[in-house]
């Protein structure tokens, strides 16, 4: 664990934090474009809701009375990148959605923590900013608040998606037998696609 004591070194020298940051932002910035293309060009276009003066107003996921697989669907919207959709898919199926729901309903704490938005809304459809998620557990991984197992599938999660490095030895440490098949089901879906 020497290069986590190193990596957290580094977080706190500010020149780094400034440089990580930005680089952060210069991906988000890219990722945004791309949503609004792939978004520009979907048949289905944005989730609305019709309201009293007949305007249309963007849908919101909540974790209010929805399965974890329900929230990962809603977050999956207009995503294409295969790891993006299998390391949703995994925290959907952890614990009935248990890092969705943290995330959706502790989302301005953890926003403020990292600085910027842990979910991205700024496309058609909601979806999880990874690049934040990332930041904020090499930076702040205290501001997650959960066990080793929790934490180990987080951390799965997030390596898929290649924002974390994870590992394996601590991970199987860390889970029970069923979150090991959610893990190994989101590896091979991020290899194969959707099976």
């Amino acid at each position: 664990m020497e290069w986590m004591d190193t990596l957290r070194e580094l977080a706190e020298d500010p020149l780094v934090r400034w440089t990580a940051r930005e680089g952060v932002r210069a991906n988000a910035r890219r990722v945004r474009r791309e949503q609004r293309s792939a978004a520009a060009h979907s048949e289905a276009g944005p989730a609305t809701v019709s309201t009293t003066e007949r305007t249309e107003t963007p849908v919101m996921v909540t974790g209010d009375s929805k399965t974890g697989a329900e929230l990962a669907a809603d977050l999956l919207q207009g995503v294409g990148n295969e790891n993006m959709r299998a390391a949703t898919r995994l925290l959907g199926a952890h614990r009935d959605g248990f890092w969705l729901r943290r995330l959706l309903e502790q989302e301005h704490e953890l926003t403020a923590a990292a600085g910027m938005p842990v979910i991205d809304r700024t496309g058609t459809h909601p979806s999880i900013d990874w690049d934040t998620i990332g930041l904020l557990m090499l930076s702040r991984p205290s501001a997650f608040k959960c066990s080793a197992s929790e934490m180990a599938v987080l951390e799965t999660a997030a390596s898929l998606v290649s924002r974390c490095p994870v590992q394996l030895g601590a991970v199987l440490q860390a889970v029970d037998e069923s979150e090991l098949r959610l893990i190994l089901r989101a590896l091979d879906e991020a290899a194969h696609g959707e099976g």
